[in-house]
């Protein structure tokens, strides 16, 4: 995967070796040759103790550099570790997640990863909800991999019906992301993408239209075959490299994707997280949400080019 302005890690603190997040932080970063930074946020002390703010930040950044180092040799990075620093701040008068966001905006970065904070191994819940509908860059939420060596199961949902170029651009970055993922983690590649007659239960309703049960088939049938074309063709377009299955499943994203990911025990999604492009504040998607919702794999979810954040910089006050 190629990271030009490098991979932010998230650290909640205390992290340990064994976070899936930093562990697979490391493997993309030492994969793409990328620079990683590892930051950790903390609130500001109380009163009483700002006097050990110091040492206190020093002591977070030495378990950092330890658990990263630990976590390099059971990688089996040591001698060839990626390029990676710690930042250790304190953050006052904003949540958590906007500091995080201006980080991104700030410095530029290509990813943002972290450990999900689920309730239950599934869904999304707090900071990682606020990343997912406001960071400009791809936000990976990383749970532990079933397969920590080769077959690490790789799933990418597209759409290829776009209703403008930026869902267009955003369903090749995917095919493309999804395609350097299984060759970094030497897995499998699944394509999968949902179709769906919209108009068939209300043509089923004779109370006002008759139909005959043939012409409902050849309609069916119809927009299956121009829907699996478009796949076919955006797949073709996007240039992918290496084998992949592909799954033209029938049914809506929501009510398919998640099952399909259990059944295939999925480890990791890449998804699109916002289709439209330039509108300030325009949150996640409800198909996306409530696709997110339902998983309990590593997600990537990605947005179009051309998406703003709503998080402005202290002092815009656009």
């Amino acid at each position: 995967m190629n990271t030009p302005g490098g991979i932010l890690f998230i650290s909640e603190g205390g992290e340990n070796p064994d976070s899936p997040g930093l562990r697979q932080a490391l493997k993309l970063a030492h994969a793409g040759n990328a620079r990683l930074v590892v930051l950790s946020l903390y609130p500001d002390l109380p009163e009483r103790y700002r006097n050990l703010q110091e040492s206190f930040e020093e002591f977070l950044k030495t378990e950092l550099l330890h658990s990263i180092e630990t976590a390099c040799r059971s990688l089996c990075m040591a001698g060839d570790d990626p390029d990676c620093s710690v930042i250790v701040r304190k953050v006052s008068r904003v949540p958590l997640s906007i500091a995080i966001i201006r980080e991104v905006i700030s410095a530029g970065y290509d990813l943002v990863i972290k450990d999900a904070d689920s309730v239950g191994g599934q869904g999304f819940r707090g900071m990682d909800m606020t990343l997912l509908r406001k960071c400009p860059s791809p936000v990976w939420l990383a749970r532990s991999l079933s397969r920590s060596g080769k077959g690490v199961r790789i799933m990418v949902a597209v759409d290829p019906e776009s209703r403008e170029p930026g869902e267009h651009e955003l369903s090749l970055g995917l095919l493309k992301k999804a395609s350097a993922l299984a060759g970094i983690f030497d897995g499998t590649l699944t394509v999968v993408s949902c179709w769906e007659f919209e108009f068939e239960k209300i043509l089923r309703y004779k109370a006002w239209l008759t139909i005959p049960e043939s012409d409902l088939v050849a309609n069916r049938e119809e927009v299956r075959t121009s829907h699996k074309q478009q796949l076919d063709k955006l797949v073709e377009e996007s240039g992918m490299q290496g084998k992949y299955r592909m799954h033209h499943l029938r049914g809506r994203p929501e009510e398919v994707i998640p099952g399909f990911i259990e059944k295939e025990s999925i480890d990791i999604l890449v998804m699109g997280s916002v289709g439209r492009t330039g509108i300030p504040g325009f949150l996640i998607g409800n198909t996306a949400e409530n696709v997110f919702e339902q998983i309990s794999c590593t997600l990537l979810a990605m947005k179009p080019s051309g998406f703003v954040s709503p998080v402005t910089m202290p002092g815009n006050l656009s």
